[in-house]
């Protein structure tokens, strides 16, 4: 692996939006491409070469000081798919996320807000696998996500604080855990226990060796409850892997969770699922069959927060973010 160099530019422009309350940030800018060279291939093997040689550029762009607490990055690369029209790979302050549905949104609205891209469908080639993402105009935007799985029902799991829960393991290009009976409602107030709650969960799953099918960390924890809203069908405390929560209902997980109503046949094809986030704002839901192949698409909105030029002084002892 190569050191990595502590060079950048000094100015970088980007793009910020957010979806339903949950930050996006999307590079835009040329100096990006002739500061890192990723090589040709999948978008895959671009993402790990920016980890193994440019993770510092991550967390200048999205650590403190210039980030926001629970903000994505959105690398684009060009697809080695010739069916995708764009490329990307997803980062936050503490690592790398293989899919990320609030950040599609951002990004096709983003892509619009540019000009980059007419009210229509495209494919993004991301780490996770191939995603449709349809810009429909304005703030709205839908994707479809990779095919979700599960791989454990009703598991139990004592937690580290002593409490006895159960839930699912699934992915839908993220990994989650999925929970009902955590005991808690789902609102804003009850934000800090949800978070001890979930990060109590999260302890004793590593504990147990209880991980992807491959080994992945299970880094999301779902907490649902009833609506607010009685046109709304569920409601979702998502505690990240950077300790923050999604602001939104989050797009991967709710297509995750898409799996397990299908799988338990709470849900038919076809039909709309609007799950809320702890904040209130909503998603719309639903699959279809594919060859036998169940193939979730969730709607959302976003909106263009700023058009900004990162600095990135020399003299500055933060340029590369704080140390963590």
């Amino acid at each position: 692996m190569m050191a990595a160099t502590p060079e950048l530019p000094t100015r970088l422009r980007v793009i910020d939006s957010h979806t339903i309350g949950e930050p996006t940030r999307v590079v835009w800018d040329d100096a990006i491409e002739r500061l890192i060279d990723l090589g040709a291939g999948t978008v895959v093997s671009r993402r790990d070469r920016f980890r193994d040689r440019y993770d510092h550029v991550r967390r200048a762009l999205v650590g403190d000081p210039r980030g926001a607490d629970a903000m994505v990055g959105v690398m684009l690369v060009p697809p080695a798919d010739p069916s995708c029209t764009f490329g990307a790979f997803y980062f936050n302050r503490v690592g790398y996320l293989d899919m990320c549905g609030h950040a599609t949104i951002g990004l096709a609205v983003t892509l619009g807000h540019l000009g980059r891209i007419t009210p229509d469908s495209f494919r993004l080639e991301t780490p996770a696998g191939m995603v449709g993402v349809t810009w429909h105009g304005g703030n709205n935007a839908t994707f479809e996500c990779v095919t979700p799985r599960r791989i454990q029902c009703g598991l139990t799991v004592e937690c580290a604080d002593g409490n006895l829960v159960t839930g699912d393991v699934a992915t839908s290009g993220l990994w989650f855990f999925l929970c009902r009976d955590h005991g808690l409602p789902v609102v804003p107030a009850e934000i800090p226990r949800l978070t001890e709650r979930s990060w109590a969960i999260r302890r004793s799953l590593e504990a147990r060796g209880i991980t992807g099918d491959r080994g992945e960390t299970i880094d999301h924890v779902v907490l649902l409850g009833p609506p607010q809203d009685t046109r709304n069908h569920g409601r979702a405390f998502v505690l990240c892997p950077d300790g923050a929560f999604d602001r939104s209902p989050c797009g991967t997980g709710t297509s995750a969770l898409v799996g397990c109503l299908r799988e338990d046949g709470l849900l038919a094809e076809g039909d709309i699922w609007r799950q809320e986030s702890v904040l209130g704002g909503v998603y719309e839901a639903s699959y279809q069959l594919r060859d036998g192949v169940c193939v979730p698409a969730v709607r959302g909105s976003a909106w263009i927060t700023a058009e900004s030029e990162l600095h990135f002084d020399t003299t500055d002892p933060y340029r590369l973010g704080l140390p963590r």
